[in-house]
């Protein structure tokens, strides 16, 4: 990493306060996870495929696939400006890696240590900040998940990296429906008693 990075690792902490810039949206895509597919294709209130070109797009290099929030004129396509104020609209569905800027993981097998990105605006606030671990820990197992399906599939069982893409998300969005019928049980077995 440049010298634009300070690493922070457990107990550090950094004066930091989002302003609402929106600046963290505009430029690179963000690298997403099947899960972060997932989440927000369920909050749009569509099936996975439903997002696929729309709003999540693959890049495909040395035969990894790799997805992405599309642009819409170099900013998220989720990105809006109202009243001076940039406004996620898939907020509480936003990518692990939204959730976590101005901190960026350090290594999915390291969920003690992150940089910090010198350019964002929201930095040397009043507020002393924690890095996010949890949400840190939530990115490193899904991103572990995500990566190792996708390798596996595409490097030792010869699928063709958008096609071994598609399998992943399929198994994480069968994986996260299951897992919402054991809460729901959950929920309703707690409520009958």
């Amino acid at each position: 990493m440049s010298g634009e990075y300070v690493k922070l690792r457990v107990g550090d902490k950094a004066r930091f306060e989002c302003l609402r810039c929106g600046r963290c949206c505009i430029g690179p895509n963000v690298g997403l996870t099947a899960f972060d597919i997932c989440r927000i294709s369920r909050f749009l209130g569509l099936d996975w495929k439903g997002v696929k070109g729309r709003y999540v797009v693959a890049v495909v290099a040395d035969m990894m696939a790799i997805p992405v929030l599309r642009d819409k004129g170099g900013r998220c396509v989720f990105l809006e400006f109202e009243g001076g104020k940039s406004t996620c609209t898939i907020y509480p569905a936003r990518p692990i890696r939204c959730r976590l800027y101005p901190f960026i993981p350090y290594s999915p097998s390291d969920e003690h240590t992150v940089y910090l990105d010198k350019h964002c605006l929201g930095l040397n606030a009043h507020i002393y900040t924690e890095p996010p671990w949890e949400t840190l820990k939530k990115y490193c197992s899904e991103a572990k998940q995500h990566y190792s399906k996708l390798y596996k599939l595409i490097f030792r069982e010869g699928c063709e990296p958008l096609e071994a893409l598609e399998k992943v998300i399929e198994d994480v969005d069968e994986l996260l429906i299951k897992q919402s019928h054991v809460q729901d049980n959950l929920y309703f077995k707690q409520a009958s008693k």
